[in-house]
C-alpha cells in the first residue's frame, strides 16, 4: 500500500507517518524497485493503535515501547492491563490536582471580583452572576 492509501485510511498526513516510521513506531515500509514506500495493511492497525493510546493519554516512548513489545510477542493481556492501570493512576492524580487548582481559581475570580465591585468597576455579565451584583432596579408604577 503506498503512502497515499495509507494517508487517505489513517488520516494522517505523510509527514506524520514518515515521523512514526522514524521513530520506530510503525514498522518500516519495504521499498519498491522505484523506491517508493510499500506499507503493510499491519500499519493501519498499528497506527489505529497509537491514534488509541495517545487519547488514553500515553506518550508516544510509552507506544513506541508498547508496540515494540507487542511486535516481539512479549506483551500479554495482562501487561496490557497493568500499563493502562499505571496510565490510569497518573490520569487520577492529574485530575486531583486539576481540581485544586480549579477550586483555587474560582476562590480568585470570585476575591478579584469582589474588589473590583468594592471599587466600582464594571463587570461583564458573566461575573455579575457570578457575585450576583444587583442590577439598576425598576422602579414600580
Amino acid at each position: 500500500m503506498r503512502i497515499t492509501d495509507v494517508e487517505k485510511h489513517s488520516g494522517l498526513s505523510r509527514h506524520t507517518l514518515r515521523f512514526y516510521e522514524a521513530e520506530g513506531m510503525i514498522e518500516p515500509p519495504r521499498r519498491l524497485a522505484n523506491n517508493y514506500r510499500d506499507y503493510s495493511s499491519r500499519v493501519l492497525e498499528e497506527l489505529a493503535f497509537i491514534r488509541s493510546a495517545q487519547h488514553m493519554g500515553f506518550a508516544l516512548a510509552e507506544i513506541r515501547s508498547m508496540l515494540q513489545l507487542q511486535r516481539e510477542s512479549q506483551l500479554d493481556c495482562a501487561q496490557g492491563a497493568q500499563l493502562v492501570t499505571e496510565k490510569l493512576r497518573e490520569v487520577e492524580a492529574r485530575m486531583t490536582s486539576l481540581r485544586q487548582l480549579q477550586r483555587y481559581l474560582k476562590a480568585e475570580q470570585m476575591r478579584l471580583a469582589n474588589s473590583a465591585v468594592a471599587h466600582g468597576l464594571a463587570l461583564s455579565p458573566a461575573l455579575q452572576q457570578l457575585v450576583a451584583v444587583p442590577g439598576p432596579e425598576k422602579q414600580k408604577g
